[in-house]
């Protein structure tokens, strides 16, 4: 396999405005990687960019040590997935799962045995013979992930590869996929915009937001030690409370907790005067249980319950509060310049909804008393938005994402770009092929390319070289499928589609 790296690297959209901005990244071969991150953060054009479809304005691209900058799409020969998939109308399944491998001259018995090991592990051996407008959305992104997975490639790049997966059976897809490309030790690359997701699918995580790795590590790593105020309100379910907290003499007021100035609290303070405090919500205790009365130096605090959501063994409690309405204008600031919304008018409590055997639900109305383990307290920057527990972020340093044996950098080119398939024009294949690719000559938007890229080349419509002469151009899918389609209230899972995961429920999307 092959190991991957960007090194401060810049894009600029056609209206001037920045996509990536500065991106270091580094994943070892043979490592899954998940990049995570709200709609707009640039996870797309990330993968463009290693694909060969977009030029970036700076910086270096690097496959196994060696600069491909000026390496086209299709010789980098990366399988690329999008999110808008697109297959072929004139082929049926089981030849759309072919193609990208039959342009490749992949051995056909080997070839054949694939097909069918991917039509079983994708719930597709029953609709070998249909064609795209005969299956669902869901049935048409599996066998674009399958396109991708038959072929052989230098590394694998999938861009919200389950978006359109009802959420009944969006884990076990998610579950087989990731396990194929693990047990294959295949490079490869998952975005996604669902917390859930990125905390499940690989071992390493990079958050992105406004075009720049915000941070890089393990899931525990990320969720325990937030690098600013961003990682910290979009990885949780529910969001982490990030409220104000101002110095008065030995104590840091905020609207929801007094917090006494320790000689730890002072050291990370310093001079400043402003901080913002957060508290996640699975890490507050009921003031009034003996968990809460063992903690010691915990932090309390009692308010009223302006709502209540029950979940059978636990709830969420919604205390309401107000700031003033100069600080709330410099939150409102804050939110602007990351662009996103990181502070409520309310503190959120997960506590248990059963004690002692005995159903504890809150109730609207009621004063509860909550408690806060001392320790579970976040401080960050109300300037920098930098966590004052971890060192400060370095933006423009290379993120590397796991720590594993890489491939040397003196690797020579023919290691790192296998040799492309013969001249189309002699072989009488497209000009420019992708297996789905965003675009068959690498400037069209990834919205219209739908489907698996095979690193440049073009499906065309072209199956390989062998199949009729039809259509030209893959078929659009017939419509973005938005991520987490919700499943069907009843009735059963529709021919093709994967039996239900056992895995536990997955979280929502966090607030904002």
């Amino acid at each position: 396999m092959t190991s991957i790296e960007l090194r401060g690297v810049f894009l600029d959209a056609p209206d001037g405005s920045m996509l990536l901005d500065g991106v270091d990244l580094h994943v070892p071969s043979g490592e899954t990687v998940v990049v995570c991150g709200p709609p707009g953060a640039g996870k797309t054009a990330l993968l463009r960019v290693l694909v060969g479809l977009d030029e970036h304005a700076d910086g270096d691209v690097l496959l196994d040590g060696v600069v491909v900058n000026a390496v086209g799409a299709r010789d980098r020969d990366l399988a690329l997935v999008f999110q808008d998939h697109a297959l072929h109308p004139h082929l049926d399944t089981h030849d759309n799962l072919a193609f990208a491998a039959r342009l490749r001259r992949h051995d056909k018995a080997e070839l054949a045995e694939r097909i069918d090991e991917v039509a079983g592990l994708l719930a597709l051996s029953s609709l070998l013979d249909l064609k795209p407008v005969h299956l669902d959305d869901a049935q048409r992104q599996r066998v674009a992930i399958g396109r991708s997975l038959t072929r052989d490639a230098l590394a694998y790049l999938f861009d919200e590869p389950f978006s359109a997966q009802p959420d009944r059976v969006r884990t076990h897809v998610r579950s087989v996929v990731t396990q194929w490309q693990r047990e294959s030790a295949h490079t490869s690359i998952f975005t996604t915009s669902r917390v859930d997701e990125a905390l499940t699918l690989s071992d390493r995580v990079v958050v992105m937001h406004q075009g720049a790795v915000r941070q890089a590590g393990s899931p525990e790593e990320i969720y325990v030690e937030p690098a600013d105020l961003f990682v910290a309100a979009f990885l949780g379910q529910p969001a982490m409370n990030l409220f104000p907290a101002t110095r008065r003499g030995s104590r840091l007021v905020s609207p929801m907790l007094d917090v006494p100035v320790d000689d730890e609290l002072e050291r990370l303070l310093g001079d400043r005067e402003e901080v913002i405090l957060g508290v996640r919500p699975e890490h507050c205790l009921d003031g009034t249980s003996d968990a809460a009365r063992s903690v010691p130096g915990a932090l309390q605090l009692t308010s009223r319950v302006d709502d209540v959501e029950w979940s059978g063994g636990t709830q969420l409690a919604y205390l309401g509060y107000e700031v003033d309405p100069e600080v709330e204008q410099r939150l409102e600031a804050i939110e602007d310049e990351l662009d996103y919304d990181l502070f409520q008018n309310f503190f959120v409590a997960e506590l248990p909804a059963i004690s002692a055997g005995e159903p504890a639900r809150l109730q609207t109305g009621q004063a509860a008393r909550i408690c806060v383990p001392r320790d579970r307290l976040h401080v960050f920057d109300a300037v920098t938005g930098d966590n004052l527990r971890r060192p400060p972020v370095r933006r423009r340093e290379p993120v590397v994402v796991a720590e594993t044996d890489e491939a040397s950098a003196d690797e020579t080119a023919d290691e790192t770009v296998e040799d492309s398939p013969e001249d189309p024009a002699q072989s009488g294949e497209p000009a420019a092929e992708s297996t789905g690719d965003a675009g068959q000559d690498g400037d069209e938007d990834a919205g219209q390319d739908g489907e698996e890229s095979d690193g440049g080349e073009s499906d065309g419509g072209e199956s390989d070289g062998e199949e009729s002469d039809g259509e030209d151009t893959p078929a659009e899918s017939s419509g973005r499928p938005e991520p987490g389609t919700p499943a069907e209230s009843s009735g059963r899972p529709e021919p093709g589609t994967p039996a239900e995961s056992s895995g536990r429920p997955q979280p929502g999307t966090p607030a904002g």
